[in-house]
This record gives C-alpha cells, sequence and structure tokens, in this order.
C-alpha cells in the first residue's frame, strides 16, 4: 500500500475493489455468464477493468452499451439482479487482497487507525468479501452502494467517517480511481490515490 503518507493516528477510510482487494477475476466472470445467457459477447478483463466503479447497476449498463444495443429500466434492472446472482454463486472464489494490503492493514491498526470502507459495491457483496477475507475485526465500518447515495456523492463517505466516530481534520480516503479521489475533494477530506486498481486515472499525479 502506498501513495501518500500517513500520520501516526487517525481515521481511515479505504474504496474495495481495486484498492483492496483484486476482484476483477471474479466480476468479469460472473458479468460475462450473465452477457452469454442473453446472446451478448464476452467482455475481455482489460475491457472490463475500465467499466467498473460506480456499482452494479452502471457496470451492466456499461456492458450492454459495450456490447449491442443499450438496456433501460426495468430491464436493466433485471440484468443487474442477473449478475448480483452470479456474482454470489462462489462469492470471492478468485478475489485475494492486493500484494501488502494485508500487513499495511495490519500495521495501521497497530498504529491505532480506526478504518473503515466505502464502496458502490452492493452491501450483502461487500461486507461478504470482508468477511471472507478476515477483516471484520479491522474494518468497522462498511458503507454500500446501498446506504446512501453512490460516489462521487460525498455522503456515503461522509456517513463512513461519522460511524467511524471521527473528529473533523484527522481522516484520509484512499482509493483506485478519480471517482475516489473527487469523492475525497467534494467531502473536503485528504484523498489518497493508489495506482494498482482499476479506476480511470488519467490525469491523476496526486
Amino acid at each position: 500500500m502506498g501513495g501518500g503518507e500517513l500520520r501516526l493516528s487517525g481515521w481511515a477510510v479505504f474504496d474495495l475493489d481495486g484498492t483492496l482487494v483484486d476482484t476483477l477475476g471474479e466480476i468479469s466472470s460472473a458479468l460475462n455468464r450473465v452477457l452469454k445467457k442473453h446472446g451478448r459477447a464476452a467482455l475481455e478483463k482489460d475491457i472490463v477493468r475500465n467499466l467498473v466503479g460506480k456499482g452494479p447497476r452502471a457496470l451492466v449498463e456499461r456492458a450492454w452499451l459495450q456490447t449491442g444495443s443499450p438496456a433501460e429500466g426495468k430491464q436493466l434492472d433485471g440484468y443487474m439482479l442477473e449478475y448480483l446472482a452470479e456474482y454470489r454463486l462462489n462469492p470471492q472464489r478468485m478475489s485475494q487482497p492486493f500484494q501488502g494490503v494485508d500487513a499495511g492493514l495490519q500495521n495501521l491498526i497497530r498504529l491505532g487507525w480506526r478504518l473503515g470502507v466505502c464502496t458502490n459495491k452492493d452491501g450483502r457483496s461487500a461486507r461478504s468479501l470482508v468477511k471472507n477475507l478476515g477483516w471484520e475485526s479491522w474494518i468497522r465500518v462498511v458503507v454500500s452502494g446501498d446506504d446512501s447515495a453512490r460516489k462521487p456523492d460525498p455522503r456515503p463517505l461522509l456517513m463512513a467517517l461519522q460511524r467511524l466516530g471521527a473528529p473533523s481534520g484527522r481522516h484520509v480516503f484512499v482509493g483506485d480511481s478519480e471517482v475516489d479521489m473527487l469523492t475525497a475533494k467534494n467531502a473536503g477530506i485528504e484523498g489518497v490515490f493508489l495506482g494498482h486498481g482499476y479506476g480511470e486515472s488519467q490525469g491523476m499525479e496526486d
């Protein structure tokens, strides 16, 4: 984990997919099963990488646009539910923390940091992922796309900080995308960018 110097103690909120955990294989596999079911072409992982970050509905909407005519309204909602069902069939079977993440989180805990997650991922999948990785004792709060508005709206990040009991001025948001950095900016807090993830990082230097 890198991208900026963290103070000796404080409150840190992390994005999940592409920041802490490499979930691209799991996401791609589930998405492609739904696409194939409806006669669409499968997408390469490098393409899916550019579709993630704004929640499951946006992911499916982008995938449909990528493979043909768009899906809208209730039809899109139905495809999204199919994707979520596929994703949960073998939860986190292929998902693994990025190199150094476990040690980095442990070090932050040792230094007295309180940690949370703010993700556009659906809540059930996000909490399941945190649990399956054995992080429940480290990650005290998980705010998902089901709990509030989606990033880059600052409300889910502010909700996570509030639930962590973070006072003003002693917190940071760590993410892998322009959406994450915009979320931090909109919330008026420091953003730390990690370049190993899936986000649209063009022009990002911080």
